[in-house]
């Protein structure tokens, strides 16, 4: 019962991750760069509320794409690869880099953008008031238009079918006819863009004041940048666009915080017994078998992460992890050549908590871990055809099922925002030990264990990993010499002939994961 229940509370716990993760890709990341040419970031703070203006895209705070940019050098002078490198440490779908000009009547922003890992189509907007509603309006509906709403690339632009649009649609259909004015015009080249020379505003109408909402507010610069720099304390907080426009924003998660994880690959495993022993026929024999393969199921959530920031408690989370090992044999001592199938498993759940000492994809952090699980070793003697076959697997190779309780530790240490190291150990606390505790095998015994992993992980991307782990685990018994084999080695049923056991595992995984 205890284990089909644990088993369905993983199961649930899965498929929670995955619709978690699911849901999360639905809304693209934007890292929107200083802007040239504005000294007070005035237009900067207009350009962020636009493109957070609606539910569509997530803006990454200012200051950590002011750190990140920071170490790649000037705006002005990224080049594609930088802009890679900026979108993987920032896991942002999309960089938008803006150039303010002004001219005669107006200001012309001229925008460079990178998205989905690559240079995309610019545009140029003229504009007189950055803090208009129309000026917003259309912003926003641009860059959702240019960099898409679903985490996937936008839809390709279909420029033979633009050009057989009515005169007044032909550039945008959101935006207003060509006889007031053209607001927006696509860059032909997406590196080097021409700006336009037409204005966004009509100028025979007044600009309306944008109106303030409790995400989007206009402050004065002063209390804006108070805001924002208290923000900015917090981890994952909001941070403020250096204009005076305070914001909440998504945080960016690199793969030292990631809020849930899939992993799924192979084991593999050699598992060995060692016993204390008196001298004696019928004393048990140390026993190693052969290395045999499994299936590796592993995840990981922290649903408070997924949201808006939570202090502390977006740290909590759950943990599971689901190994089955495949084509596993055991063979008799005194018969080689009869062997029998073993049914080998083991699962683990509970609960984390995860301490990240920095805010930057290369901070350490440390997790601890508590919780339940169960690991089975039995071989299948029914099949044995000889009774001495089975008799000295029973001896040899006895059948064990694990119930612990598994505190545990694991550090982790990202040398670059795409490789890291981590150390994990736990202590088992055996709770039962299953077939060899009973009174026709080795009896009543003090068990006791630990396992231990050193893993690298490699992330491909923002949303995928791979992880390479070495593993050992051990469990210790002490018999208290009440079992028929314990104590029938030396024909004196009353001295305890069999003291102890080592019942080792040594092996690796390799799996692939699917990061949010």
């Amino acid at each position: 019962m205890t284990r089909t229940l644990a088993l369905v509370t993983f199961a649930v716990f899965v498929l929670s991750s995955y619709a978690a993760t699911s849901v999360a890709w639905a809304k693209p990341k934007v890292a929107l760069t200083q802007i040239e040419g504005d000294a007070s970031g005035d237009v900067r703070s207009a350009v962020a509320e636009a493109i957070e203006s609606g539910k569509e895209l997530s803006l990454i705070g200012s200051k950590d794409v002011n750190n990140a940019v920071d170490k790649l050098g000037a705006v002005a002078a990224l080049t594609e690869k930088d802009l890679r490198k900026l979108a993987t440490e920032l896991e942002a779908d999309a960089v938008v880099l803006g150039k303010l000009d002004r001219a005669a009547g107006g200001k012309t922003l001229k925008f460079r953008l990178y998205i989905h890992n690559k240079m995309a189509k610019g545009f140029t907007v003229s504009f007189k008031d950055p803090r208009s509603e129309k000026f917003r309006t259309m912003l926003h509906d641009k860059m959702v238009e240019k960099i898409g709403t679903s985490g996937g690339p936008p839809e390709a632009e279909d420029d033979k079918s633009a050009k057989k649009k009515p005169p007044e649609a032909a550039d945008d259909d959101s935006l207003p006819p060509r006889k007031d004015a053209k607001d927006v015009k696509d860059d032909k080249d997406a590196k080097d863009a021409k700006p336009g020379s037409t204005a966004a505003d009509d100028p025979a109408a007044k600009p309306i004041p944008a109106k303030p909402s409790p995400e989007n507010a206009v402050k004065p610069a002063k209390e804006a940048d108070d805001d924002a720099s208290r923000e900015a304390k917090k981890p994952g907080g909001a941070a403020g666009n250096g204009g005076g426009v305070a914001m909440q924003v998504a945080p960016a998660r690199a793969g030292n915080r990631a809020a849930a994880r899939l992993d799924l690959g192979i084991s593999f495993a050699q598992r060995s017994f060692a016993f204390q022993t008196v001298a004696g026929a019928n004393a048990p024999r140390d026993s190693a078998l052969s290395p045999a393969a499994g299936l590796r199921l592993e995840a990981e959530l922290y649903p408070l992460a997924l949201g808006k920031p939570r202090g502390k408690l977006e740290n909590l989370g759950i943990a599971g992890s689901y190994d089955y090992t495949l084509g596993l044999n055991v063979a008799s001592a005194s018969m080689p050549a009869a062997s029998v199938p073993v049914a080998q498993s083991g699962y683990s759940t509970g609960l984390r908590y995860r301490l990240a000492f920095g805010t930057t994809p290369t901070s350490a952090t440390l997790t601890f871990g508590f919780g339940y699980g169960q690991r089975t070793f039995r071989p299948e003697l029914g099949r044995f055809q000889n009774q001495q076959a089975a008799t000295d697997v029973a001896r040899d190779a006895p059948a064990t099922d694990y119930a612990v309780l598994d505190p545990g530790l694991k550090f982790r240490l990202p040398l670059t925002p795409r490789f890291a190291v981590s150390l994990g150990a736990r202590g088992l606390v055996v709770l039962s030990a299953g077939g060899i505790q009973d009174a026709a095998s080795y009896g009543q015994a003090t068990v006791y264990g630990a396992d231990a992993a050193l893993a690298l992980d490699i992330m491909l991307g923002r949303r995928f990993a791979v992880r390479l782990a070495g593993e050992f685990a051990q469990l210790g018994f002490s018999f208290a010499g009440k079992g028929a084999l314990s104590n029938n080695v030396d024909g004196d049923p009353a001295s305890k002939d069999v003291s102890g056991l080592s019942d080792r595992s040594i092996g690796g995984t390799a799996t692939v994961a699917v990061v949010y």
